[in-house]
């Protein structure tokens, strides 16, 4: 052997053998076509925090991300005692993490091929901070999940205390923002009664369904879930009916029913929904009656009457319930809903004082209400009436501005009608009549014509009135209606103040076949019959009076 190769043979035998992994990897079973889960082991004493990460992360193909220098040096400075089979890495890094004072997030691999998930080490999470509370959740979610895995379901403690940690991970993930997830554990749970937490787990289900349907922007998954709530709920009464889950059940039907009555793409369902939701109300009232309880009924009563157009009823129901001997008991939530009904109810009965305040300590307190632009919308409305022009026009330019794409059809209608009310009450009619005719002639606010004709009527400009409602003359709806019969008002009362009143009947005989609504058209009717009458025309005066147009 020559020199060269005798030094290369000394150099191999002297060179240290590759340290040995601290973590061995196996894939757990899993269902045919799914990704199996990687389980980990190792078994090593006195290892330091940084030197187990790192390890882990090689060991399971992630990408290892420290947050700064002085943690890293507090992961190299603490150790730890490895004795771990057949566990899951992410709770392994926590675990690791939390012994020396850190935490870890997750940071999922992209789309796209060769990237890994990265695992951030991270200072340990506040609970003081809404960041911190979300990762001691997900930290929380962890380790129930670890306590349900599947190869663990026939252990005797995870039997026992399965349903209570089910209820606590959903309550987890709920707390998070899940939902859905939430859901099917709370589902879970109530698939292995009997047993004590089943009704509450109804409830929670219930209540998950109700909360999806608050985010949803579309009013058919608005309805569906709204359907599965009441659904849910009915099953209390239906399968425990002696239960303590009976009276908030009660609640959240109503609740629902309510949901469906705003989900509903007509009038008339909506109608039919809220009285279903009274009829609920008053058959179950009884086990309620003088108890904390009835705060949400007649709440949910006062709703049931704001959607069925009836605010007398409202704001007797708010003098009922602030009668209450419970009265001082009301939630923030509650009384924030006390606040914004009391208001609908004060303007549905002229007390327009009364309407002010209650609205304006509902704005004040409602920071992030989706009923704030309602509220501005009423407060408006109350302030006109007060003569408070100044305030009704900043109240209705917030509601038309700012919440005017949130609002149901009815409710943005009643918004542009007090902001252009405001307008014209508020300095040169001219030029806010000019103003009001642009924005329709573009096209941006079509729901404005038939109130602007009114009031153009009103102030004798009849060819303004006409052309405003021009666009609509052509609606096969409600609105072309409406339209067409202010345009044969508009003729009408043209006709009579010109003295060419033999002019209006064959144009507005003209319009009359067009007008489907039977209420208006008996009214166009009316008006020809006048015309006719005061021209000394007296049979054809009784024909149109008769309905018969000639």
């Amino acid at each position: 052997m020559n020199a060269a190769a005798l030094a290369l043979a000394v150099c191999l035998q002297a060179s240290p053998q590759q340290p040995e992994p601290l973590f061995t990897v196996r894939a757990a079973a899993a269902a045919p076509g799914a990704v199996p889960r990687q389980l980990v082991a190792a078994d090593r004493r006195l290892v330091d925090c940084l030197t187990t990460l790192r390890g882990l992360c090689a060991a399971v193909g992630w990408s290892l991300a420290i947050e700064s220098d002085p943690l890293q040096n507090d992961l190299a400075f603490q150790s730890v005692d490895l004795n771990l089979a057949d566990q899951e890495p992410r709770l392994v890094a926590q675990l690791v993490a939390t012994a020396a004072g850190a935490d870890v997030v997750f940071d999922e691999a992209a789309t796209i091929e060769g990237a890994r998930p990265t695992l951030h080490v991270v200072r340990r999470p506040d609970a003081s901070t809404e960041s911190g509370r979300q990762r001691l959740r997900s930290l929380a979610g962890q380790w129930y999940r670890s306590f349900l895995r599947d190869e663990l379901q026939h252990e005797p403690l995870v039997d026992e205390q399965g349903v209570q940690v089910r209820m606590n991970l959903g309550q987890v993930l709920v707390d998070s923002g899940d939902l859905e997830s939430a859901i099917g554990f709370f589902t879970a749970a109530f698939d292995r009664r009997p047993h004590d937490s089943a009704a509450a787990a109804v409830l929670r289900i219930a209540e998950c369904h109700l909360d999806l349907a608050r985010g949803q922007a579309d009013r058919a998954a608005q309805l569906a879930h709204c359907q599965e709530a009441e659904r849910w709920a009915r099953r209390v009464f239906e399968s425990m009916p002696s239960a303590p889950e009976a009276t908030p059940a009660t609640i959240l039907l109503g609740r629902s029913l309510l949901g469906q009555a705003r989900a509903e793409p007509t009038i008339a369902a909506a109608r039919g929904r809220a009285e279903a939701c009274q009829a609920e109300l008053r058959a179950r009232v009884m086990r309620l009656v003088d108890s904390v309880e009835m705060l949400d009924v007649w709440l949910l009563a006062a709703e049931a009457h704001v959607l069925l157009g009836q605010p007398a009823k409202v704001h007797e129901t708010m003098l009922t319930l602030r009668e209450s001997p419970y009265f001082d008991e009301l939630s923030p939530r509650q009384f924030l809903d006390y606040h914004w009904l009391l208001g609908f109810g004060a303007i549905g009965v002229q007390k327009t004082d009364l309407a002010m305040r209650a609205l304006e300590w509902f704005l004040i307190h409602a920071e992030n209400d989706p009923r704030r632009g309602t509220a501005h919308v009423l407060l408006a409305e109350a302030y006109l009436a007060e003569r408070r022009l100044l305030q009704a026009r900043a109240a209705s330019v917030e509601a038309r501005l700012r919440h005017l794409g949130t609002m149901t059809p009815d409710w943005r209608r009643r918004a542009l009608e007090v902001w252009a009310r405001s307008a014209l009450a508020l300095g040169d009619r001219e030029s806010a009549f000019l103003e009001l005719e642009q924005m329709i002639a573009r096209g941006e606010e079509p729901e404005l014509a038939l109130f602007v004709a009114d009031q153009m009527i009103a102030d004798r400009q009849w060819e303004r009135a006409i052309a405003v409602v021009r666009g609509l003359l052509d609606l096969d709806a409600p609105a072309g209606d409406q339209a067409r019969f202010k345009k044969v008002q508009a003729l009408y009362e043209q006709a009579s103040a010109g003295g060419h009143l033999e002019d209006f009947p064959p144009l507005a005989i003209a319009l009359a076949p067009r007008i489907g609504d039977p209420g208006l058209r008996g009214r166009t009717a009316t008006l020809i019959g006048d015309a006719y009458a005061r021209l000394g025309r007296v049979e054809h005066a009784a024909d149109a009076y008769r309905g018969i147009l000639r």
